[in-house]
């Protein structure tokens, strides 16, 4: 029998490959290094960088230009990993001095390049300054426990939203945007991220208690729906069914990175200035 991935629906994709990338992902979040979590947030975010510049960019400027539209995904993971908060901020200052030098010395008569410039500036903001947040998480108490609490809440989600969506789903959610959600995936997945959050604080976070818990589960299912509409919102502007082919059954890194880029600065600031003394 011939074993050709390709004549799979999308469905099947889906799930087959979202299993082969969340086992080996789990493993490394769970026992790597926290420097090897920058080394991964850098990777994820040149990929995702590249990948949004063919959603923003109609053409590709001078390889100098590009480089420094690059840089940021490794500049700024990195100081993140190593100076935490303070070089986060500090690398995205440095990233836009870099930005507005390059135009300044090569074509500051230039009125694309300063559009250029506020695109970029966009996709620093939107991919690696967000993307650094686990990096930031990471270096918290317990912050493997708060990482896999994320990525379940948003994975719970994800699956709830999509099996309830197609089960009893009748209402639009946002057409304009995403003409297959509907409100009853949406809730369905609001529900499931609740529960997966609170059974995932019940076995590891006994002292938190229980409507914290489900408020964060809340709030982080909200802002991950949300960052899905706003990632489908660039491809309908951009007239793109897929940031790229990347994964087969989920088109490319930023659509799998949707649903995640706001959901870890909202955990760790909860994390960092309301649940204390956990």
């Amino acid at each position: 029998m011939k074993w050709n991935w390709r004549q799979w629906d999308s469905h099947r994709q889906r799930l087959v490959t979202g299993l082969a990338m969340a086992v080996p992902l789990a493993f490394f979040l769970g026992y790597g290094p926290i420097w090897t979590w920058g080394i991964l947030v850098m990777i994820i975010s040149l990929v995702a960088l590249w990948e949004l510049e063919s959603l923003l960019f109609q053409d590709s400027p001078a390889s100098a230009m590009r480089a420094l539209y690059f840089l940021p995904a490794i500049l700024i993971p990195a100081c993140t990993l190593f100076l935490g908060a303070q070089g986060l901020l500090s690398a995205f200052a440095l990233s836009l001095f870099c930005g507005f030098s390059g135009i300044l010395f090569s074509s500051n008569q230039d009125k694309q390049a300063i559009q250029r410039l506020s695109l970029s500036t966009l996709a620093w903001f939107y991919i690696p300054f967000l993307m650094s947040h686990i990096l930031l998480l990471a270096q918290e108490e317990h912050g493997r426990e708060w990482m896999f609490f994320t990525l379940l809440v948003v994975f719970a989600c994800d699956a709830g939203a999509y099996y309830t969506g197609r089960r009893f789903g009748r209402h639009k959610l946002y057409e304009r945007v995403s003409p297959k959600k509907t409100v009853e995936g949406a809730v369905g997945g609001l529900c499931m991220s609740v529960a997966a959050g609170v059974f995932f604080v019940l076995l590891f976070f006994q002292d938190l208690s229980l409507w914290k818990a489900m408020l964060l589960s809340g709030i982080v299912s909200v802002v991950s729906q949300m960052g899905d509409l706003m990632e489908s919102m660039i491809k309908r502007v951009s007239e793109r069914k897929d940031s790229s082919t990347l994964i087969p059954g989920h088109g490319g890194i930023l659509d799998r990175l949707d649903s995640l880029v706001f959901a870890f600065p909202v955990t760790w600031f909860f994390l960092s200035f309301w649940i204390q003394g956990i």
